[in-house]
Order: structure tokens, then C-alpha cells, then sequence
């Protein structure tokens, strides 16, 4: 089973990512455009069992482009900060991503894996900079999923 195609196919289901372009490891930096980019998994958590089978993780970081306002943040009741409501758009994913875990409802690597959760590796995006070069200028939020399964592809014997 392909991993990427499998993430992609579920955070297609997160109403944020399913409603706007998500591209795969590359992207035209635009209002809303979400990137997916597949980071090497840590080796240092393939934990080997005795019956051949293995905890592994699959990490990949999601980007999301958002106007940006260069505006202080306005004191008057009744207005808000365009920054503040962007940040907040991508915090909806991260939350969708949290609440599937504790749901139990995991992305599908197929049936040699058997997904054990998927969470946010931090509590909130980082903002990762902001490409003014373009009109409007973008703020480039970001932060990482980890989904850690149990892959059985090497199991010496199956309980029947």
C-alpha cells in the first residue's frame, strides 16, 4: 500500500483540505493552497518484535499559504485581526487531525498495518516565514503529522 496515497486520500476528508487545492511536495504559493511534504521517517523507532513485526512511523508536514494583513492588531470591539483568523484556519486542521486519533480513525497503510494513532507533532503551526514577492504577500504556516503503526509485512507466524 502506498503511505502517501493513503494520507492524501484520507486528509482529503478534512472539510479545510477537502475544499482547497492540496498539491503533493510541490506548489504554486497561493491563498489557501495547501502542500503536503513527505519527510523521512526516524529509523530510530523501528522496533522490531520477535514475531518479525515492526513499530514504524510515517511523518510528513503539511503547509498552508494565507494572506497576511500589516496591520496591528485592532483594539476597537467588533473588529479582528485577518492574522489571527488565518493562524486559526490552520489550527482547524490540526484539531480535525487530533480528533481523528482520539476517534480512532486512521488513515488505511493496508492490510499488512495495523495505524496505532496519527497526531500533530506540536500544539500549533509554525509561521515559517512570509513571501512578500507576491500579490497578495503569503504567510507560509506549517506543522507535522506522525502516524505510528505496527507494519506486519515480515511476520513470522499469524495467529489464526
Amino acid at each position: 500500500m502506498d503511505k502517501n496515497q493513503a494520507m492524501i486520500d484520507y486528509l482529503n476528508n478534512c472539510p479545510s483540505i477537502r475544499d482547497n487545492p492540496l498539491f503533493f511536495n510541490f506548489i504554486n504559493a497561493k491563498e489557501d493552497n495547501k502542500q503536503l511534504i513527505t519527510v523521512a521517517n526516524d529509523k530510530a523507532l523501528n522496533k522490531p518484535f520477535i514475531d518479525g513485526s515492526v513499530l514504524k512511523r510515517y511523518t510528513l508536514t503539511i503547509i498552508d499559504y494565507k494572506s497576511i494583513a500589516y496591520q496591528a492588531i485592532p483594539k476597537l470591539p467588533g473588529y479582528t485581526d485577518e492574522n489571527v483568523e488565518e493562524m486559526f484556519d490552520v489550527q482547524q486542521i490540526m484539531d480535525w487531525v487530533n480528533a481523528q486519533d482520539k476517534a480512532k480513525n486512521f488513515p488505511d497503510f493496508g492490510k499488512d498495518c495495523v495505524v496505532e494513532s496519527i497526531e500533530t507533532v506540536t500544539d500549533n503551526p509554525n509561521l515559517n516565514g512570509v513571501d512578500s514577492s507576491i500579490s497578495p504577500a503569503q504567510a507560509k504556516y506549517s506543522f507535522s503529522i506522525q502516524v505510528k503503526y505496527l507494519d506486519n509485512t515480515e511476520v513470522l507466524w499469524r495467529k489464526e
